[in-house]
This record gives C-alpha cells, sequence and structure tokens, in this order.
C-alpha cells in the first residue's frame, strides 16, 4: 500500500508539472496602447513546435479580427509573434489558439486597453505599413485603397519625410487625395507623372531618364539623392542610402510581402547585422524587425539592403533635393540655373533671375561645397553620359569652351550640371578652372555684335557672337582682349566691345542691395 501511495503521489506530481509546462502565455506591448500605435503581441507555447496558431480580436462583445492559418502563408502559420492597430477606443480581447494538432490546442485571452490618439507617423525616418489594416478604407481613387494599390504615394511619402518636410499635407492618405488621378485602374501608378508633378509642388528636381548603372545609382545616393523605383512588377519602393563598397542600395519597403512574392531572385535581399555584415534574406520574416499583422496577413513596412545590380537592372528614378542653393532675402535657398560661369552663374527663383559670383554658391548634399567650374575644351566638343558612357537622352553636344558645374569627380569621370540635366564627363574632354577670385571686372557689351574669339586674335576661331548690352564678368586680358564670360561661354572679346562698369557705379549698386561683380538683376540677358 505504501508503495501504491507513492507512485499515486508521483504520478499527481508528473501531472501538475505537465500541466505547469503546458501554459501558454500571451503579452502585449506597449502597456497603453493609443488608437493607431502598433501593438505588439508575443505568444509563448507551453510545448514546442506547435503546428498552427489563429487569432481573434473582440471589441467588447464584438468580433473585429479573425485570423486562421491559410495555405500561401510562408510561415505556415507559425507566427509566435504579430501585431495590430486599433482604430477605435475600447478594451480589446485577443484570444490565441495555439494548436499541436487536431484535438490538440490552448488557447489564451488577454485584454487590451485602448485610449486617446496616437500622433501621425510624420518624421524623416517613418516608415510606413501599408498592408497593417489601418489604410483599407482609406481612399487612393474611385476603385481602389491605399492598403491595395498606394505603394508609390507610400514611397513618395517616405521620399518628402526624409527631405524634411513632415506635416500632414504628405502623409499618404493627404498625398492620396491630391495626386489619385495618377492612378490608372488595371496598370497602377503613373510614378513618372507622380514624381514630376511632385517636383514641381515641393521644389525638388527629377529627371526623365531613369538611373540604370550601378555607378550612378551609388553616386546618387552618396551625394544624398533617394531614388523611387520599380522593385517588382507592380509595386513601388524607395531607396535612400548606399553601402560603403557600393555594392547594396538601402530600401525602405511599405509592403516586403509584395516584394518577396513576385521577387525573381531573393537572394538579392539582405540584412545588415551589428558587426557590418551582409546575410541574405530569402523570406521577409527573416528581416530582423519585421512585423506581420493578423488581420491583414501581410508584412509591414521595412528596410533592407538589395545589391546594386538588381537595383540597377529595374531602373532608379532620381529625387534630389534642390542641389544648388543661392543667397537670397529669405536666406540661403535653392535655384535654378540658367548658365554657369568660373566667376559668374546666372540663377533664378520665383521668376526673377540674377547674376551671382560663383564661389558664393553653395552645392548642397551630404558633402555640401562651393562650385567648381570646367570649361569644355575638346574640339568638337563633348556630351553628358550615363555611367554606361551612353549620351544622355535629348541632350546636344556641349560646344568648345562652353562651362560646366561640376557635382563630384573621380579619378575617370566628372559628374556634371549642364542644361538641365546631370551626367558624366570624359576629364580628357575638359579644364578644371581656378577658384574665381575674390574681385573681378564687370561690363556689358556695348556695340554692335561682338565676335567671341578661341584665342586673342582676330584671325582666331570665332566661338559665338553677343549682342549689344550682354553682360560680361573679365577673368584676364592680353593686349587689346580681355578675356571674359557670358551666357555660360569663356572666350576673347576685342576692347573696344567692351564697356567696364565704372567703381563709382559698382558701389552705388552695391549699397542699393545688389554688389558688385554681376550680383544684379539680370534682366533675361
Amino acid at each position: 500500500m505504501k508503495r501504491l501511495l507513492v507512485l499515486l503521489c508521483f504520478l499527481l506530481l508528473a501531472a501538475g508539472c505537465s500541466a505547469a509546462a503546458a501554459e501558454t502565455v500571451a503579452a502585449f506591448s506597449p502597456e497603453n496602447p493609443r488608437v493607431g500605435d502598433y501593438v505588439d503581441v508575443a505568444v509563448t507555447p507551453g510545448r514546442e513546435d506547435p503546428q498552427e496558431i489563429s487569432w481573434e480580436l473582440f471589441i467588447g462583445e464584438e468580433k473585429s479580427i479573425t485570423y486562421k492559418p491559410v495555405s500561401k502563408d510562408p510561415d505556415n502559420g507559425r507566427h509566435l509573434t504579430a501585431s495590430f492597430r486599433p482604430r477605435q477606443e475600447g478594451e480589446y480581447t485577443l484570444r490565441v489558439t495555439v494548436s499541436w494538432g487536431k484535438e490538440d490546442t490552448e488557447t489564451v485571452e488577454i485584454t487590451v486597453p485602448v485610449s486617446g490618439f496616437a500622433p501621425a507617423q510624420e518624421n524623416p525616418d517613418v516608415v510606413y505599413s501599408q498592408k497593417d489594416g489601418w489604410w483599407y478604407k482609406k481612399k487612393y481613387s474611385s476603385k481602389r485603397d491605399l492598403q491595395k494599390a498606394g505603394c508609390a504615394i507610400f514611397a513618395l511619402s517616405h521620399a518628402l519625410q526624409r527631405m524634411g518636410i513632415s506635416d500632414a499635407a504628405v502623409a499618404p492618405d493627404a498625398l492620396a487625395k491630391t495626386y489619385s488621378y495618377y492612378y490608372v485602374e488595371g496598370r497602377g501608378t503613373y510614378n513618372a507623372g507622380l514624381i514630376g508633378k511632385a517636383a514641381a509642388d515641393y521644389d525638388f528636381l527629377t529627371q526623365k531618364d531613369l538611373l540604370t548603372t550601378e555607378k550612378e545609382i551609388a553616386d546618387s545616393l552618396r551625394r544624398g539623392d533617394l531614388l523611387s523605383f520599380s522593385i517588382v512588377d507592380g509595386h513601388i519602393a524607395l531607396a535612400d542610402g548606399v553601402s560603403g563598397d557600393g555594392t547594396k542600395v538601402h530600401v525602405v519597403d511599405s509592403a516586403p510581402g509584395a516584394t518577396y512574392e513576385r521577387i525573381t531572385s531573393p537572394e538579392s535581399i539582405f540584412s545588415l547585422s551589428e558587426d557590418g555584415t551582409y546575410t541574405e534574406a530569402a523570406a521577409p520574416s527573416l528581416l530582423p524587425g519585421i512585423r506581420w499583422f493578423f488581420e491583414t496577413r501581410e508584412y509591414g513596412g521595412t528596410d533592407y539592403w538589395m545589391d546594386i545590380g538588381y537595383c540597377a537592372r529595374r531602373g532608379m528614378r532620381l529625387i534630389r533635393q534642390q542641389w544648388l542653393k543661392a543667397e537670397t532675402e529669405e536666406g540661403l535657398r535653392g535655384v535654378s540655373v540658367e548658365y554657369v560661369g568660373a566667376l559668374v552663374t546666372k540663377v533664378g527663383r520665383d521668376k526673377a533671375a540674377w547674376r551671382v559670383p560663383t564661389r558664393n554658391l553653395v552645392i548642397s548634399g551630404r558633402d555640401a561645397h562651393a562650385p567648381r567650374i570646367a570649361m569644355v575644351t575638346a574640339k568638337k566638343g563633348t556630351y553628358l553620359k550615363d555611367g554606361n558612357g551612353r549620351r544622355i537622352t535629348g541632350k546636344s553636344v556641349i560646344k568648345r569652351n562652353y562651362m560646366v558645374l561640376l557635382l563630384s569627380s573621380d579619378e575617370d569621370s566628372y559628374y556634371a550640371w549642364w542644361d538641365d540635366a546631370f551626367g558624366y564627363l570624359t576629364p580628357e574632354d575638359v579644364t578644371v578652372l581656378p577658384a574665381a577670385p575674390e574681385s573681378f571686372a564687370t561690363g556689358v557689351i556695348v556695340s554692335g555684335r561682338a565676335t567671341v574669339h578661341l584665342n586673342p586674335d582676330k584671325k582666331s576661331t570665332g566661338l559665338a557672337e553677343w549682342k549689344k548690352d550682354t553682360p560680361v564678368a573679365v577673368a584676364d586680358k592680353q593686349d587689346s582682349y580681355y578675356l571674359v564670360e557670358g551666357k555660360g561661354l569663356r572666350g576673347w572679346v576685342h576692347e573696344k566691345y567692351i564697356q567696364l562698369d565704372k567703381s563709382e557705379e559698382n558701389d552705388a549698386k552695391d549699397t542699393e542691395g545688389s554688389s558688385k561683380d554681376g550680383q544684379k538683376i539680370d534682366e533675361g540677358k
């Protein structure tokens, strides 16, 4: 009998231990969620290797969300962490059922009190989750909501906020109302039109041609540009950085599930480890910190790294903040450029145009600096080219002695602006001009048509003819010829055609709010 009692006690103890071990636990954060917050739930099963996990969410007595595993789920229904975003205040009940077999399940319930309203997601590092359930009733077109069709809008919002524009007007739902006409049923968003119109509205630059070479993409991202691109067919994402070695692009993706569903080479996607190494992420669940939303059965927005070769093959659309800035009455502001010179550059803003000393301009970006100017010296001129050496679409030859503005340079190429386009130049085709002096003479063409010569000789090659009143800046003088700049061209003009500004006149202009060295309104000349 004694031995039987001992055995019975042992069995009861074992059963108690087994029951304790089988207890499933669920917890949520933050502790006091608000409407619009991400509520993250973690489930700890009482036993190892559960086969399925189901989720049910109630608001009061009303069931709000039900998730049961489906065959297309890449993780086969075994999500031990999940999230949701409450859309109204109230007391939520979350019921989680863990299954180890058809008749072997455990259910746990937790109460999630939701009160107050979270502020809108607006900051330079925001990553929106397009398919988290929050956007499913927020319209993009008459037939589509943002959750289903808004990827290009989310990418644009990511870009604008990374440029420091953070207000309600650049939230995805506001942008969707503003630009809904760029959505074409059956085709998706016309991204070229969307970015082009937003560039005009938000004062950034873009261009018709996509960036399709690794060199262009890496150089562009190093300068602080952003790139919107069709990461897979039917889905748009944003690139906002490049790895130190230039082999990987940093991507902000509002709907990574769409990318993984359609990509033909998932080995092109990487996560970055704390030790600085990159690890292939062949499934979204392998991206650190990614959320999975049980309401929509979708992964939330996240960032990761992609092989730059893949991005180049897709083509990327430029989003460049105002790259050149000049001092205005409102301070240092972005300006457009009509022509450049080593001494004087003509810029414009708000329908006004004026000429400023080039040394006073600032090329913005991650390595802001004063401009450098190069002059074309190739006898037959040269062309702006892309990273593969192909001519930029629609841009004619840059003729001899015309000047271009250099944004950056390396051993085998210069990256330059000319005639509202950006591209590469061969160093052998140009000569970098010395820095402009602190002061220099200015003047105008005073009679007839003045011939601009290649050399200080009337028999020298004529480069152009300038009309009366064309403003010039003087770089040098040799005998009876001045080396002058005008309209983006540098050459020699006989002194009889030039009237220099008198010093007292310049001083007077300076006291009136303009200054010497050609910093006056140009009146379109």
